[in-house]
């Protein structure tokens, strides 16, 4: 399956559909800091990032240590405000799945067929992949002109997401859409 393959979801649920559906009780201050954020959303706005903190340690782990390029994919759903919205307010990232078959250099990556398999066995009922994530071990956390050709290309869904992270630097950067918009800072919004 290439990467273009993958359909963009039908119908994307409401921030309060999915808060609802959630229903953790533990993690409930931080969901509902999520849901207050994305709902307070300007339209047009580009979206938060909602991050669990599940996903973030295996994005984390798998680029730690790596002086060579490691990445894989993020799984989860884009939400949107109203049923009437055609852009979502925030893209719920729930699982991040490492491409364990990838081609690596210090300054290069190809991420092969093996992670979409993964991702596959791993996607939840009503999710899809939402982006990808890669790392730029002690160069920065920026996007490439071949990671903004890789946005463009394969991940062109307004609600598609780019992360990249520096493990030596201690960088995070997050990018959306087709033109590989640059998220500030406060889009994230870390659960869990």
């Amino acid at each position: 399956m290439r990467w273009t393959d993958i359909p963009m979801l039908p119908t994307h649920r409401t921030i309060a559909a999915w808060r609802a559906a959630i229903g953790d009780r533990a993690r409930a201050g931080t969901l509902d800091d999520a849901v207050a954020r994305a709902s307070g959303r300007a339209a047009g706005a580009p979206p938060l990032v909602v991050l669990d903190a599940r996903a973030s340690r295996v994005a984390f782990d798998h680029v730690a240590g790596s002086r060579l390029e490691r990445g894989g994919l993020l799984l989860g759903e884009p939400l949107i405000r109203a049923a009437s919205d055609a852009r979502p307010a925030a893209v719920f990232v729930r699982s991040a799945v490492p491409g364990l078959d990838d081609d690596a250099t210090g300054y290069s990556l190809r991420i092969n067929a093996g992670v979409w398999d993964a991702a596959r066995a791993a996607l939840a009922p009503g999710e899809a992949v939402v982006g990808w994530f890669h790392s730029h071990p002690g160069i920065g956390a920026f996007f490439s002109g071949t990671d903004r050709t890789t946005q463009a290309g394969f991940f062109h869904h307004p609600y598609s997401l780019g992360w990249v992270i520096d493990p030596i630097r201690g960088e995070q950067a997050w990018f959306v859409g087709p033109r590989a918009l640059e998220l500030p800072a406060d889009a994230l919004v870390p659960i869990g």
